[in-house]
């Protein structure tokens, strides 16, 4: 059974009360989805994505949205993966919202990519939805993430060892243009949402699957809260919450003070390592990071925390270096220049013309002279 957009219990309720549509109205008003802008829905048929679906087509009237519904098949759970393709499709289609899909072998590219298979659906479906995203001439992609997921990713992280980043959880928006409106929203408010009114959802068999690592996650904090109440999942909140302030503040920071000293040339990326010495400890793994991003292989982060650190250790101590990642990204300081780059194939450093030790040319970035030939 499903209910329309407009179909209302308590009309004053929906309209300032409830979490879902709150948190779609609070994301027009912040700009994190502006008014007037096209928005691809990605709609799994699951829970949450139906309260986006649902809520999306109820609050976006207001706000002057143009939503679009993209559904991504990964094509690993055979009939079952195909019925929710066709759900999602019926219910787009009752709200009369264009409809794309894209299908994917979600195993195949985990295999060939070496990722998990969570990894390579991930890369998978967020390849897909850029696809669907241009194709509809949408310049946002909503996600479902809701607040239990964000618990959940910041209790892997922590279970991982991962730096700020992950301890923070997804962000409510990325550079690529995803948003995750309804990250305050809690599993159970989602539930409640879709039951008040009478909207069904598809289930994945593969939740229950405990080789897969955020259904072992999701379980134990079940547990927790079982074992312990629900002051449990609040003091994991607040945890989760402080790591995120912090990292939105060393990203403020970053960008105001040193992505001015970091520049991308043709196969290289360049950075003023004497300023990057002068930094924190928190500003300088950013850095690093994001020097070594463009070059990471897909699904794949450009390198391991013990590679960072030992990075780090090396620009600490103020000398020359050379240091290559096991993902074949090589950093090397020379001066007060860091450059970070991948590995030539053997043989293409010493190809003729591929550098001209005669005429030393530069270039200025960001108030630092780096050697043109640094970005070769």
């Amino acid at each position: 059974m499903t209910g329309r957009p407009g179909d209302r219990v308590g009309t004053a309720y929906h309209e300032w009360m409830d979490p879902v549509i709150s948190a779609l109205d609070s994301a027009a008003g912040t700009a994190l989805v502006p008014p007037g802008r096209t928005v691809l829905l990605a709609v799994s048929g699951g829970a949450d994505s139906m309260a986006l679906l649902y809520g999306a087509a109820e609050a976006g009237p207001r706000h002057g949205w143009r939503v679009a519904v993209g559904h991504v098949h990964h094509g690993w759970r055979g009939r079952e993966a195909d019925r929710d393709l066709a759900f999602v499709r019926e219910h787009a289609r009752r709200l009369s919202l264009p409809f794309f899909f894209r299908k994917r072998d979600a195993r195949g590219e985990a295999l060939a990519l070496k990722l998990s298979p969570e990894a390579g659906a991930r890369h998978a479906r967020y390849s897909a939805l850029r696809e669907i995203a241009e194709e509809a001439a949408a310049d946002r992609i909503a996600t479902a993430h809701q607040r239990d997921d964000r618990v959940e990713t910041h209790l892997l992280a922590r279970e991982r060892r991962a730096g700020l980043s992950g301890l923070a959880g997804p962000r409510r928006e990325r550079e690529d243009g995803v948003v995750r409106p309804l990250l305050e929203v809690s599993r159970r408010e989602i539930l409640e949402f879709l039951d008040r009114r009478g909207i069904a959802h598809r289930r994945d068999a593969s939740n229950g699957d405990m080789r897969l690592a955020r259904n072992r996650i999701r379980r134990e904090v079940a547990r927790l809260v079982a074992r312990r109440g629900e002051e449990a999942l609040r003091e994991l909140e607040r945890d989760l919450e402080r790591s995120s302030r912090e990292r939105d503040a060393i990203e403020s920071e970053f960008a105001r003070n040193v992505l001015p000293r970091i520049f991308r040339g043709p196969g290289a990326v360049v950075a003023d390592a004497s300023y990057l010495e002068s930094c924190g400890q928190a500003l300088q793994r950013l850095a690093i990071e994001r020097a070594a991003f463009p070059f990471a292989l897909p699904g794949r982060a450009p390198l391991t925390g013990r590679e960072r650190e030992q990075i780090l250790a090396r620009l600490r101590e103020g000398s020359d270096f050379r240091f290559e990642a096991g993902r074949r990204i090589r950093f090397d300081r020379k001066g007060s220049v860091l450059r970070v780059h991948p590995v030539r194939p053997r043989g293409r450093e010493d190809a003729p013309g591929s550098n001209n030790p005669g005429k030393r040319s530069v270039m200025l970035v960001s108030g630092f002279v780096v050697p043109k030939e640094s970005f070769r």
